[in-house]
């Protein structure tokens, strides 16, 4: 049982360094996208049979294009973020999603899709 709470209490422990690690990030990211003039970056994300990624990262205005570093650190953040929402999804059929900063108001919009297997059983029995 010892093994077991240890664990949890491991799980627990990491999610809470990750959660923090995200507030930074994210107070990190306000501060140079704002410089740069972004006041809204779209982030596209994509998941399944075990592996995931992010598809586009797109700042407004469009003409502000983003350095390779903090390209890739918006990325990380987005996954991360969105990840956090919805642990998993890349599983099986997985699931996909946009988030959306207004750098401005500083308030994040998640939308994000599961995508399952249904089944419909039909059972005849004693005919």
């Amino acid at each position: 049982m010892t093994q077991n709470t240890d664990f949890h209490a491991n799980y627990i422990a990491a999610q809470q360094k990750a959660a923090e690690e995200r507030v930074q990030t994210r107070a990190n990211l306000l501060v140079e996208l704002r410089a740069l003039g972004v006041t809204l970056i779209e982030i596209q994300y994509e998941g399944y049979g075990d592996s995931g990624n992010v598809e586009d990262v797109t700042p407004t205005p469009a003409t502000i294009k983003l350095a390779y570093d903090l390209n890739l650190r918006a990325e990380t953040f987005g996954w991360d973020f969105a990840y956090a929402l919805n642990p998993g999804f890349e599983n099986n059929e997985g699931g996909y999603g946009s988030l959306e900063w207004n750098l401005e108001t500083d308030k994040i919009n998640v939308s994000h899709s599961n995508r399952y297997v249904e089944s419909d059983t039909t059972d005849y029995e004693d005919l």
